[in-house]
Order: structure tokens, then sequence, then C-alpha cells
């Protein structure tokens, strides 16, 4: 336990640390491509934790105060452990699938060491059978693999973070990497082929031309495509990042520039050996090793704050499982595991609906990546001005009195810590969010909608009720940090002659109704009701919007927004249009989208009931380039929702 004053200091320095970080929100959010990720100082970690199924990073608040590392150090330390980050997301799986894709180079050192091993007559020996063998060269390529990641990780921070290029900085990273063991030294106590992956790091810290012993000799002093062997790795690997590669190409070139030297070096060890029978002695010797086949343990090293090799492959387990998770219970639906006929849906229609699920997934994984970032700008607290004192104005006493401080500032880059400007105190608010958004679909199945038009109206529905179905899935499992618990709600409207209700708002959240919904909205969409009269259907709309439902969309409490899909001019322009003025007068949101050729008369028609009129335009013509409805639909709705978000 802490005592009174020790924890006086965590709680204060854990207060610091969080108030540090959330000015540091956006380029943490941009270095990750994560803006939902959250960052929270924990006193009991000795390392840093990451939680993908929470969207967390914990911090090793206690390593930081014993380390006594100012605000950078601590910038370099959570840019170093999250900075292949979002790679691990696309990735994960490659990841996690490394052993698979490099079985062929595992088990062709493993023939090579079991060849070894049969020109010693000790093939039947227990202690090197080839399930033995295979292990260990498996770890071995695989720790090789990590340590090639880890110089990845390096580089991408000195690239997208100059800062730390700076002298003083670097030494600060340098020292820290001599406290976790990285040193020269530590080179020649590793067998050759070690030496040769970790000697990357090496050299980048410490600017020296190390030679490693064997008979491939001084392996920096030789050159690839006219360079130094050293300076093309290291600009192979500054080329990716700087591309916004990640381990597909990364792996590429290792195989292709970096394996075949470690596998070399590895060789010219194997030939050396000297076996020993296992009742004499357990493993074999060589070079004074007890055992040349234990396994490397680098990536174990106490001191070090960043996860290790199994803790990363936990985060991406995580990372993967999660994913999966989101998919799960539609896959079940749509492969007909989940029974859907007691809400009249049949296997055909869940094999239609399947088709046009399959058609969107590109589109559904950018809305994806949208919702992600949108919630994460909403977990953020505002800054509320607390006193009338002027911001950003220079105190000219200060500034004379801390001149020493502000060139030295001005070396570093950094300003944050000095005290020369006048500025108002800020206090943290929480963001207050609409607690429930409606979003209605009003589709045309009039007898105009031809095949094509059905297609395109069928993919923008599946898209976009699929993408609202993930977004409330995100919204459930980061309520807690929005500290408040937010509903998006989808429903369908067919209009033809008459309208009637495809699919209900889900209150309840049954997820089976829920998808029974998404699935009727696209397989019953079939040209099948006669005119177009879109205006009954608004007006209905309209009519089942309450006194009480009125009053929480006009203070913001909830928002209801309306998209209606048509191909052409309404019937009765008249009653559309004033159904319109009458939603927009309590403040729904309303919106068109006209698909399809149109003659002038239509068009004239379709500006008067959406365009004319109003402070701005609420009717889209898409015309005949209809395969824009999937895009230009996901576009407004992302649009309304950043709306609903930031104004609140």
């Amino acid at each position: 336990m802490f005592n009174i004053d020790e924890q006086t200091l965590i709680e204060e320095s854990k207060k610091h640390c969080e108030e540090f970080l959330q000015k540091e929100q956006r380029s943490l959010a941009t270095f990750t491509g994560d803006p939902s990720l959250m960052y929270i100082p924990d006193p009991r970690l000795e390392r840093f934790l990451l939680d993908p199924s929470k969207g967390v990073l914990y911090l090793p608040l206690q390593s930081f105060l014993d380390r006594e590392l100012d605000d950078n150090q601590i910038m370099w330390h959570i840019y170093y452990e999250l900075a292949l980050y979002p790679d691990w997301k696309r990735q994960a799986k490659k990841y996690l699938n490394r052993k698979k894709d490099w079985q062929k180079e595992i088990d062709h050192i493993t023939r090579y060491i079991l060849a070894r091993i049969k020109e010693e007559g000790l093939e039947k020996d227990h202690a090197y059978q080839p399930g033995i063998i295979s292990n260990y060269v498996r770890k071995e390529i695989l720790n090789m693999l990590f340590l090639m990641d880890k110089q990845a990780s390096f580089l991408r921070v000195l690239q997208m973070c100059p800062i730390y290029r700076d002298e003083e900085n670097f030494g600060e990273i340098v020292s820290y990497m001599k406290q976790t063991g990285k040193t020269v030294e530590s080179t020649f106590q590793m067998p050759v082929h070690r030496a040769f992956v970790n000697s990357f790091l090496i050299v980048e810290l410490y600017k020296v031309n190390l030679k490693i012993e064997g008979r491939v000799k001084s392996i920096f002093d030789r050159k690839i495509l006219g360079q130094p062997f050293f300076d093309f790795i290291r600009y192979g690997l500054v080329r990716q990042i700087n591309n916004d590669e990640g381990i597909i190409e990364r792996d590429s070139f290792i195989r292709s520039f970096v394996f075949p030297t470690f596998e070399q070096l590895w060789k010219e060890e194997i030939d050396e050996m000297v076996f020993y029978k296992s009742k004499a002695q357990e493993k074999e010797q060589v070079k004074g090793s007890k055992n040349p086949f234990e396994q490397s343990n680098e990536e174990q090293i106490p001191d070090s704050l960043e996860s290790t090799q199994e803790e990363e492959k936990k985060i991406l387990e995580d990372i993967l499982d999660q994913q999966d998770q989101i998919d799960l219970s539609l896959q079940n639906t749509i492969q007909g595991k989940v029974d859907l006929t007691s809400y009249g849906i049949s296997n055909r229609d869940q094999q239609l609906f399947q088709f046009y699920s399959n058609k969107m997934k590109s589109e559904r994984e950018q809305m994806r990546q949208f919702w992600k970032k949108l919630i994460g700008n909403a977990k953020k607290e505002l800054s509320v001005k607390r006193d009338c004192q002027l911001k950003g104005k220079i105190d000219v006493d200060s500034f004379i009195n801390s001149y020493p401080d502000f060139i030295e500032a001005e070396k570093k880059g950094n300003y944050k810590n000095l005290s020369i400007f006048n500025r108002y105190l800020l206090e943290s608010k929480t963001d207050i969010l609409p607690e429930r958004i409606e979003i209605s679909f009003v589709i045309d199945n009039s007898g105009s909608m031809n095949e094509s038009k059905i297609e395109a109206a069928r993919k923008a529905l599946a898209v976009t009720l699929l993408s609202i179905d993930d977004f409330n899935l995100y919204l459930k499992s980061n309520a807690e940090q929005l500290n408040q618990r937010v509903e998006v709600l989808s429903e369908t409207w067919f209009f033809g002659s008459k309208c009637y209700n495809v699919k209900e708002f889900n209150d309840k959240n049954v997820k089976e109704k829920e998808m029974s919904g998404i699935i009727r909205s696209i397989v019953k969409l079939n040209a099948a009701d006669g005119a177009t009269d879109d205006g009954s259907c608004l007006m209905e709309i309209s009519n089942r919007i309450t006194p009480l439902h009125e009053r929480e969309l006009k203070n913001g409490k909830q928002i209801k927004i309306i998209f209606e899909i048509t191909d052409g001019a309404s019937s009765f322009p008249g009653a559309a249009k004033e159904a319109v003025q009458e939603l927009l007068s309590k403040n729904v949101e309303i919106y068109a989208f006209q698909m399809g050729k149109s003659n002038n008369t239509n068009e004239k028609i379709f500006n008067f009931v959406w365009n004319e009129g109003y402070r701005e335009p609420h009717g889209v013509m898409i015309g005949e380039q209809i395969e824009r409805l999937p895009k230009e639909l996901l576009k407004a709705v992302g649009k309304n929702m950043q709306s609903a978000f930031d104004n609140h």
C-alpha cells in the first residue's frame, strides 16, 4: 500500500497525466488513426496494457513516476507502443497467421538441422526429435519478425514525430534502450543470427558499424542495389511507413532482403554445432552455450514498458475477436442459422439479402471507420471558459523573465509549459448527446421503379441499415466512455398508391426482429404499389409525432431524420410539399433523392416539393447515374449524424 504522501503524489500525477493526454488527443488520433481510443493512467501497472474490447490503453503510471519521465518521454512511449496499431486493426489475422505464412522457411531450416542431427547419428535421440526442432525454429523466426516489427515501430515514431529526432529527446530514448539491455555489448552475448536481427536497432541508436563475426564478414559494409546494407533496409522500411503500408509489404521485404542473411548466419552456427547424446548431457553444446536451441528471451526483458511478444499476440486475438463479434450475429442470420420464419422471412429471402450484403462490404467497412471516428470525437470533453482573462497574448514581463526557458523550448519545439501567455482558465465539461435518433427511410415502390432502380435502392438500403446496426453496436460498447446512453433507430416505409411500414423502430432491440426488418426492407422492394403518392406517407409519419416527441425534438433531446428515395415526381405535389413543410416545422430533418431519367416537368415538380422556398435545398437530383445512390445516401446519413453529434 502507498503511504499518504505517496498516494497524494499518485493522485496528482494521475490527474496531470489525464489532463496532458486530453491535450494530446488530436495528435494521438492522427498517429493511431483511431480517435475513439482512450488513455487511462493506472498506478498498478508496470507495462502498457491495451484492451481493444474497451478501446482503452492503460498506462503504467508508477513506472512513469519511477523513471521520472516528462511529457515528451511519456508520449514517445505511447507512440512506440501503438506504432503498429493501425496495421493491427487492418491485418490482425495476417499477424496471427505468420506461422502459416512462414511455414516454408520454418520447414527448410528444420530439415537442415535434422540433417545435421542425422550426420551425428542422433536422429533417434528424444532430445532431437522433429517436433522439438520445428518448435525451436518457429520461435526463432517469429522472434526475428517481432524484432523487425519493433524496428518498424521505432522508425515510424521518428518519421511521424520529428521532435524525437532532436538530440536531447533522442538521447532520452537511447538511455531507455540501454536500461532494457539494448546495447552494443549485448549483441556479443547472442548467437550470431540473433545478433544480426538485433543489430538494426543498435545501429539506429548508436550510429555504429557493427562487425558480425562469421563467414559472412562485415554485413553492414555490403551493398544492395548500390546502397549500404543498413541504409537500404532502413530506407525500405521508411518508404513503406510513408506509404502507409504494413505487414504484407514488410514481410515481403524482410523475406527478400533480411531473411537470406539471417538464414545464412544461422546455418553457419548449425554447421559448427557440437551434439551430445541426451544420456550424457540433456542437450547439445556449442561455443560455450549450454543449449544452442534455447529460446531467445529478449522480448521478456522486465525493464521494458512495452508489450511483450505474447502480450501483443493477445492484443491481436482480442482485436480479431472484436471484429468477428460484430459480424457474428449477422452471419448467423443471413446463413439461415437463425430461424426468422415467425417474422415472415424465408430462407430464400435470407439468401437474397446475403447477396446485397456481400455486394456492399467495402462501403460498410468505410462507414464503420466513420462511426468509430464520430464516437471518438464525441468522447472528448469540452473546454469551457471559467473566467474572463484574455487568451493568447504575450505577457511582456513574463516573457523577459522566462526568456532562457523560451530559448530552450524553441529548441525542443514545445512551448506548452511556458508561463509567458495571458490565458483564461479552462475546465472540462462532458458533451451532452441526443438520447434517441430516429431515421426513417421512405422508399418509392411504385410501378415505375424498374429493375436497375430497384437494384440501386436495395444496395443503398442494405448498406445503410446494416451500418446503422453497426453504429448501435459501437454506441453500446462505448456507453461508459460517452457517459450516457445513445440509441439510433431505423424504420422503413414503402409508398405507391398507398403507404405501409415495412420495418418498425425496434425499441426493445430484439435482434431477430431488427434483422428481419432489415431483410424485409430489401427483398420486398418490387415495384408493385402503383402511383407515386409520397405526400400521404410523409403525412402519416408526421401524424405519429406526439406533442412530447415534438418538444424533445425542439430541445435536442431527440433527433428525427427522413430520407426519401424516389424515381420520379410526386403524383400529388401540393400534398407532398405541405407534408414536408409540416415535418420541418416540427424540427424534423428531411431529404429526398431522385434517380432515373427525368423530363423538365418532373424536375420542376421535384424542385417545387423539395427545394423551392426553403433556406437550404432538401432534394438531390441523381438522375441517370443511379449507381451513385448508395454513396450519396451514406454521405447524407453520415453528414446528418456528424451534425447531430457536433451540435450538442
